[in-house]
Parts: structure tokens; C-alpha cells; sequence
């Protein structure tokens, strides 16, 4: 009996510290579990260009001491971008259209944030929660080739309207409305400013210039490059970094009807790491970001919190006409306008 029962004594113990051993280990588990959440990277989602984008980020970096993982929204309609946003665990999102912004907001999947310098933002470029914040404002450009345009004895353009010269028939590349900000600015300026008759008019004879629609900017520059076209509607930011790479291109403003085109930022509502999400978008609002991409060359993108006092930007674009967007037209009605801008079948002379 005395064996039985140090046997049952035995198997007791050893019961006993195999349950506290596993207790151990799994308290163990959960404080790494913790301290690595802790130390968790913050997922960006970047709509921005990858030289950009790495700048910003690493610089924010620097600077928190934070890790981030970056992955960059693909080319395509809105719908194919927000199922993408959707599908994939984000943080923040940079560089987003005002339109996208909104129809992400009207959908849910923003979380509303002020940041610290959230009061220096112009009214008309921020919403009143902080859903979304706007960083970064450029405006929409030609960039020409000079060879061709010299043959065809033509100054670079600068209007909408020199577009509709018969030389420039074949010759236009820009990318196709539903995937491009300057593309599509370009009619919500010009129906905004001159109102719909005489945009659409305008429009019946731009679309018999035969335009070369693309999916991507870097394809209609190219075209441009090689001479395959004559001009290209980019941004200004893209158009004089051309320029100053290649002696046979040269970049305008578009000056009769121009937009601002506002890259935003946002951070989203399924954030795991909502405080690196913050932060991130108080360093996009503070002067640190734009001080890191002038100190890299970009010159051509300016903070929108300065919008109504940079007078370098006035001194570059001269007085251009931009629209107050009206988003709950421009976004939500996109595909609508779209449509009826290439299938306007009007003749009349524009007026």
C-alpha cells in the first residue's frame, strides 16, 4: 500500500508541475505577444509615388522610431482600389484623392483624427472631423516634346483650348479618366468653371483630337519621350522633374482651368496601430515632411496647411483658375460625369 500510495503521490507532483510549467509558458507567450504589439510595424497603404513615399517614411522613422511596412495601392478604379483598402490590414493611408477620400469616408472605413496642426489647414482643403487631412497640393501640367512641337511650328501649350488645334490631333496622351487625378480634374475644372453647356462642348471636340487614353502616367510620358505623341497631362511635379532630365521636353501649367489636386491622408478605421497612425499623420502636417522632400529635390509639391501664403507657388503657377470641388458632386457622380463627357455627341462651336 505504501508503495501504491507514493506512487499516486509521485504522479501528483509531477501532474502538478507540468501544469505550473505550461502556465508559465503560456504568461510567458502573452507578455512577448504584448511587447510585440507593442513594437508592432504600422502598415502603411502608399498611392504615392515610391521615391516619396520612402522619404516621408523613413524620415518619420528616424524620428519615432517606429517600424513600418509599406505596400503601394494599385492603378485601377475606384472600386478595384477600395477592395484592395478592404481586403488588406491598414494602418494610415497616403496619398489618397480628395474624391477617394470621401467615398472612404461615406463607406465607413476612415477614423476621424485632428491632428496637432490640424487648425492651420485652409477650410476649403480639410473636413471638419479630420476624417481625412490634406497634406500635399500640386496641379495639373503638359509636358511637350520640343522636337515635335518645333516641327509642327508650335509653342509649348498651355490651355485646354490650344489642345484643340488641328496639330495636336493624335498627338495627346494622358491617362484614361477613371484611373487618372489630373485626367479626371481636368473635366471637373473645366464643367465647374464654365458650367456644363460649354463644357460639353468642349469636350465633343477635344474627344475628335482622337486622344490616347493609358493606364498609368509613366506609359503616356513615355510616349511623349519618344515622340510617339506631342504633349502628355501629368502633374506639375512629374512634368518639371521631365523637364530637367531631357533636354527634348518642357513643362507648362495648365492655366484656363487648373485644380488643386490634393494628396490626403487618413488613418483607417480597422487600425491595429492607432497610435503610430497618429503620429504619422502629425508628422505629414508638420514642417518635417516637406523640409525632407525640398532637401531632396522635390520643390514641386507644396504643404497645403501653407496654401494661402506660399508665394513661391503663386510666382510658379501664375494666377491659374481653380474650382472650389464640390465632392459630393465630383466623387459620388464620377462615373456619371465620365460618361457623359466621352459620349457628349454636341457640334456646336464653343463659345
Amino acid at each position: 500500500m505504501k508503495k501504491v500510495y507514493r506512487y499516486l503521490m509521485l504522479s501528483v507532483l509531477t501532474l502538478l508541475l507540468m501544469f505550473t510549467s505550461i502556465c508559465c509558458e503560456a504568461a510567458t507567450t502573452e507578455k512577448e505577444e504584448a511587447r510585440s504589439n507593442s513594437d508592432a510595424a504600422m502598415h502603411l497603404c502608399s498611392s504615392m509615388s515610391k521615391g516619396v513615399t520612402e522619404l516621408l517614411v523613413d524620415d518619420f522613422v528616424k524620428r519615432n522610431g517606429v517600424k513600418v511596412q509599406i505596400r503601394y495601392l494599385p492603378e485601377g478604379s475606384w472600386q478595384e482600389r477600395k477592395e484592395f483598402l478592404e481586403k488588406n490590414s491598414f494602418d494610415c493611408w497616403l496619398g489618397g484623392t480628395v474624391e477617394e477620400c470621401y467615398l472612404a469616408d461615406q463607406e465607413g472605413m476612415l477614423s476621424p483624427y485632428k491632428p496637432k496642426e490640424f487648425y492651420k489647414m485652409p477650410v476649403e482643403l480639410r473636413t471638419r472631423q479630420g476624417q481625412w487631412t490634406s497634406i500635399f497640393l500640386e496641379y495639373i501640367a503638359f509636358v511637350s516634346n520640343t522636337n515635335k512641337l518645333r516641327d509642327n511650328g508650335l509653342y509649348a501649350p498651355d490651355t485646354w483650348q490650344e489642345l484643340l488645334l488641328p496639330e495636336f490631333k493624335n498627338e495627346i496622351a494622358m491617362v484614361n479618366f477613371a484611373n487618372g487625378s489630373t485626367s479626371y480634374a481636368m473635366i471637373t475644372s473645366i464643367w465647374q468653371l464654365r458650367g456644363k453647356d460649354t463644357a460639353l462642348k468642349f469636350a465633343d471636340r477635344l474627344n475628335q483630337q482622337n486622344i490616347h487614353f493609358t493606364e498609368t502616367y509613366e506609359e503616356a510620358v513615355g510616349m511623349v519621350d519618344r515622340g510617339e505623341k506631342m504633349v502628355a497631362v501629368v502633374p506639375l511635379r512629374t512634368a518639371i522633374l521631365l523637364e530637367t532630365k531631357h533636354k527634348h521636353l518642357f513643362a507648362t501649367v495648365v492655366k484656363d482651368a487648373n485644380r488643386n489636386l490634393l494628396n490626403c491622408a487618413a488613418v483607417m478605421n480597422k487600425a491595429n496601430n492607432l497610435e503610430a497612425a497618429r503620429n504619422f499623420i502629425d508628422y505629414l502636417v508638420s514642417d518635417f515632411s516637406e523640409a525632407v522632400l525640398r532637401s531632396e529635390g522635390y520643390h514641386y509639391i507644396w504643404h497645403a496647411k501653407n496654401y494661402p501664403y506660399n508665394d513661391g507657388r503663386k510666382e510658379l503657377i501664375g494666377n491659374v483658375n481653380v474650382p472650389v470641388d464640390d465632392l459630393s458632386w465630383t466623387a459620388v457622380s464620377k462615373d456619371e460625369i465620365i460618361k457623359e463627357w466621352l459620349n457628349v455627341s454636341k457640334t456646336e462651336e464653343i463659345k
